[in-house]
């Protein structure tokens, strides 16, 4: 061997033997890990899953066998193997740099292997695989089409049940017997709930508080933008729940005929817009963040489009929501969807700082 050479030991990416490199020993140790493959250390290395493409990058430990590894995945079906271990700047490489490390399922059939609930395993090109499949035939009281409680119709609720499963949506569920309705008019709600009509004027099933507390406490009365007073914000949500429509809180305290934006006291943040129709004050939280899909009008489709009380089509009820604030005027849905004979109005350009919403059901428009 050269005086001024070093020998490095390594795996060809694809290969099983090792071979004997020499190289100058001017180039570093990653170089050679780069150029060449990846330096063998003892054990193997076990991942918790396969990519598509057939190698994995999700580690799950290092330094064990087949068997240890297989044996800490259990029953699942994704858990993978790779009989070298790889110093770390060949781990970065191949995990980030590269599409991931050649590896091997542990599970060969679905012998074993145990799936999440709402999941089967089945063979797919030879290997095992968890897919969903819901139990449809259990009685959940659901028949026919039903509305997801993402606005969405499906055509039974085991439709509803392999789409949450798909898209991860543990949240998904039925929020009401049929097909999704545009008003509380044909909704019938469970036992126990109540059609409420949210800001673009879709109907959810929710539950009405029931609990708001007793006496009249003069400090937490409000006046509903309806111009009537409540005791509570508790009051006030129970009686949008009980007619099936929001009601935002105009302002603290009880309700005055001569209020005015002048007379009224709103909260820190907020700002007080005025009705058109009634010249009635509603403070409202203008700091609503909107994102670029809720103002851009990019969607081709008319989802998410609401007609305004004065009579323009916006791309979304947030945009909406931020020419109100804008302008100075309270501007409410008019019905969901354009306008008629209306096309989409151009982007508001304000000079607002939207920041979060996160109080639009209870003190916004």
């Amino acid at each position: 061997m050269m005086k001024d050479s070093v020998e490095c030991m390594v795996m060809p990416v694809g290969s099983s033997i090792f071979e004997k490199l020499t190289i100058s020993k001017g180039i570093r140790r990653f170089d050679c890990l780069i150029l060449n493959g990846f330096i063998s250390i003892a054990g193997g290395m076990c991942w918790a899953s396969m990519g598509k493409n057939g190698l994995c990058k999700d580690l799950l430990a290092e330094r064990l066998s087949k068997e240890q590894c297989c044996k800490l995945g259990g029953s699942s079906v994704s858990t993978s193997w790779s009989p070298t271990d790889l110093e770390p700047g060949a781990l970065f490489f191949w995990r980030v740099l590269g599409d991931g490390v050649p590896c091997t399922k542990c599970k060969a059939s679905c012998t074993d292997v145990e799936c999440v609930s709402g999941k089967k395993c089945v063979m797919r090109s030879g290997s095992p695989k968890c897919i969903c499949s819901p139990n449809c035939k259990q009685r959940d009281g659901f028949k026919g089409p039903v509305c997801g409680t993402d606005g969405v119709s499906y055509k039974s609720h085991c439709r509803l049940k392999k789409r949450s499963c798909r898209t991860r949506d543990q949240s998904l569920s039925v929020d009401y017997i049929g097909m999704c309705q545009n008003s509380c008019n044909k909704v019938a709600c469970p036992t126990g709930k109540y059609c409420l009509q949210d800001q673009n004027l879709i109907p959810h099933c929710v539950k009405c508080a029931t609990f708001c507390p007793r006496g009249l406490l003069s400090t937490r009365f409000v006046c509903g933008s309806d111009g009537w007073t409540y005791q509570s914000p508790c009051h006030l949500r129970e009686a949008a729940c009980r007619i099936g429509k929001a009601i935002p809180i105009a302002y603290k305290g009880v309700c005055k005929k001569s209020a005015t934006c002048a007379t009224v006291s709103c909260k820190s943040g907020q700002k007080c817009l005025v009705e058109k129709k009634t010249g009635r004050p509603r403070c409202v939280t203008c700091n609503l963040l909107c994102s670029e899909e809720e103002t851009s009008g990019k969607r081709k489709d008319t989802n998410g489009k609401v007609c305004g009380s004065n009579d323009k089509t916006y791309h979304s009820w947030c945009q909406m929501f931020m020419d109100a604030c804008a302008t100075g005027v309270v501007i409410e849905t008019k019905a969901s969807g354009p306008c008629r004979g209306d096309k989409p109005s151009d982007v508001f350009n304000g000079n607002w700082n939207y920041v979060n919403g996160s109080n639009v059901l209870i003190d916004g428009i």
